[in-house]
């Protein structure tokens, strides 16, 4: 039986990615050039009916991309476009840009739907939480933290502070408040607040269920 490395497939991942990363090759296969709807950082979420777009490398991701560097798509060519928990992996100033691409790839009457952590529900629960009332719930609770830590506050570090020092971690927090500004000044014309599944287009209704706890639902027409 062969055996390998925990790290083997990290280690390919990186090569691959590295080689591949917004190599504009990758946009010649016929599902690419035909689809006109885009999964953005779709990680191992990827979906037959859009075009799967990821920072990092896996088998199943169409476009191999750092969406920090723009979209490889014409203005006005897309339906359609997902990104589940991927916005709060960059700065604010970082994602004005890659939602002004959004802006510009999407047809007239397309749709953008954005899934984030919900910075509002963490710090209300926290609120909450330090006023006394026990049936508060934080979504995935760390408690107790390092050490045996036990403190609301602790709950709020583990969302807005994930994984800060590696590549990957989180950088901004959103609201609805905050979300929705950037997108008018980003161009789009139209902005709501939705809930899990629910929304304009039934193609782009593919929320994760493990996330639909702690997650903040926004649509945006351009």
């Amino acid at each position: 039986m062969l055996r390998r490395s925990i790290t083997s497939f990290a280690k390919v991942q990186s090569l691959v990615g590295h080689v591949l990363r917004n190599r504009t090759f990758q946009l010649r296969p016929s599902r690419v050039q035909d689809l006109r709807y885009l999964a953005i950082g779709c990680g191992r979420n990827c979906h037959a009916g859009l075009i799967n777009m990821d920072y990092l490398w896996h088998p199943a991701v169409d476009l191999c991309w750092d969406i920090s560097r723009g979209l490889p798509f014409a203005s006005g060519t897309l339906q359609g476009i997902f990104s589940e928990h991927c916005l709060e992996h960059f700065s604010i100033s970082v994602t004005i840009g890659i939602l002004r691409e959004c802006r510009r790839v999407l047809r007239a009457d397309g749709t953008l739907r954005i899934v984030v952590p919900d910075a509002e529900l963490y710090m209300s629960v926290y609120c909450r939480q330090i006023g006394g009332d026990t049936g508060a719930r934080f979504p995935f609770p760390l408690d107790p933290g390092p050490e045996g830590l036990v403190s609301p506050i602790l709950n709020v570090n583990r969302v807005f502070y994930q994984d800060r020092d590696s590549p990957q971690g989180h950088r901004a927090m959103y609201d609805f408040h905050l979300l929705a500004q950037i997108l008018r000044s980003a161009g789009f014309r139209s902005v709501e607040r939705r809930a899990y599944r629910d929304g304009k287009d039934a193609t782009l209704l593919i929320d994760s269920e493990s996330r639909a706890c702690e997650s903040l639902y926004v649509e945006a027409v351009p």
